[in-house]
């Protein structure tokens, strides 16, 4: 069997080396094994730290008496004289042993909740935490608060309730905008993070929050601009309204305009027909009646009336035959605009090319229709210029999206043309 003194001096010092650290390991597991409810590694431990210090101690006095050329004590000659396997057997045992221990402490720190397990828990979240006592002492922060107040003031935290005076209303660093004071101070800080920090009193502690609120704030600045937006645009509908109101008071002001032009060009008609011929016809004083009451605004408009029929009436009156081909335009206010394009096609065929017939062709096609005013009047010997007549035509056409055509050669036209509906 090998023994110890077979071996060279070189093995001899490892096999003391790890003896030694055996030793070293053993002693730092005593605390933790201690600590624990268990009997048996209590006992166990203590032995195994024997169990390498008796022959470390036995191997370093052999050493020491062969470096000084001694006398070997006799235990350490009868040990050194024993089978190496003994040494390295209880070394290996040791070892395992210690893993073992070691392995279990792990799980119980894993499972269990320490100290250290607090501290590691709070630095674990997010959001910022700090518990002081009255006069502002720290008794737990974690790493989040630590880095919030450097950023905010500058410095480490060290007195919390002068670091809230400072969050509620005092200087904060230059490059840190305040949002808000009060309960709930938030600031916006370099990297652009928006945090909001708050204060709540517990038995005895006082408990300091911060928050990330980048996206609530982020949100709620869009929720600003929205409502100014809104403003906006509630101010331009007030004004719209304003213009809508203004529009249909204009639109009923050039409506009554062009019926007072229908009505007074029909009795001008009428009357000059009687003057031209007096037999032809009686004085057409009902229709002068009509018309002072109207402009007395003692009659209204009759919306009712068949146009067409209107019409005829009118040329009837002015000696005038009509001659239309074709059918009305359906809907009310291509009617109410064929009568008003037909009274006033009437009027300027009597009155300007003194004309016996007045042509109407109605057209309807697979996505438009159109009207066609013609006579059989004298030629125009000048381009037309548009009055209150045709002016109140064209407005009221383009009104309604229908598109007005006035042609002077080869003969007067008037046309009016838009798309079916």
């Amino acid at each position: 069997m090998i023994r110890y003194y077979d071996i060279p001096m070189p093995l001899r010092c490892l096999l003391i080396v790890c003896l030694f650290l055996l030793v070293c390991v053993g002693g730092c597991l005593l605390l933790p094994t201690f600590r624990r409810k268990k009997l048996l590694p209590k006992l166990l431990l203590p032995l195994s730290i024997l169990l390498c210090t008796v022959p470390m101690m036995i191997y370093v006095a052999e050493a020491r008496a062969n470096l000084r050329h001694l006398q070997i004590p006799p235990l350490s000659l009868w040990l050194c004289n024993r089978p190496l396997i003994l040494p390295i057997v209880s070394i290996v045992l040791v070892a395992v042993y210690y893993s073992h221990l070691i392995w279990e402490e792990r799980q119980f720190r894993n499972n269990t909740i320490t100290r250290s397990s607090i501290r590691e828990g709070v630095d674990q979240i997010a959001s910022g935490l700090c518990f002081y006592v009255e006069g502002g002492r720290v008794i737990l922060s974690n790493s989040r608060m630590n880095e919030l107040c450097h950023a905010v003031v500058g410095r480490d935290l060290q007195n919390a309730e002068l670091f809230w005076q400072i969050l509620s209303g005092g200087e904060v660093r230059p490059d840190v905008k305040r949002l808000s004071f009060g309960n709930y101070p938030n600031f916006r800080l370099k990297d652009g993070t928006v945090w909001t920090f708050s204060r709540e009193k517990l038995d005895g502690f006082t408990q300091l929050t911060a928050a990330d609120t980048t996206l609530q704030q982020a949100l709620t600045d869009e929720l600003r601009e929205k409502n100014l937006d809104l403003a906006a645009m509630n101010l331009r509908l007030r004004k719209y309204g304003e213009n809508v109101d203004e529009l249909a008071r204009s639109k009923e002001r050039l409506e009554t305009k062009v019926r007072i032009h229908g009505e007074l060009g029909q009795a001008l008609l009428a009357a000059r027909r009687y003057l031209v011929d007096p037999h032809a016809q009686e004085p057409p004083l009902d229709i002068w009646r009509r018309n002072i009451a109207m402009l007395r605004k003692e009659m209204a408009s009759k919306k009712t009336d068949d146009p067409l029929r209107i019409l005829e009436k009118a040329a009837e009156s002015a000696g005038v035959e009509l001659l239309i081909h074709g059918e009305l335009p359906r809907g009310t206010e291509y009617r109410q605009l064929f009568l008003m394009a037909a009274s006033e096609a009437l009027t300027n065929a009597v009155f300007h090319a003194d004309a016996k017939t007045l042509l109407i062709d109605l057209r309807e096609e697979a996505s438009r229709w159109s009207m066609v005013f013609t006579n059989d009047g004298a030629q125009p010997t000048c381009p037309i210029i548009e009055g209150g007549g045709l002016g109140s035509l064209r407005h009221k056409a383009e009104n309604i999206g229908v598109h007005m055509t006035v042609e002077s050669t080869p003969k007067f036209a008037l046309i009016l043309s838009g798309r079916r509906e």
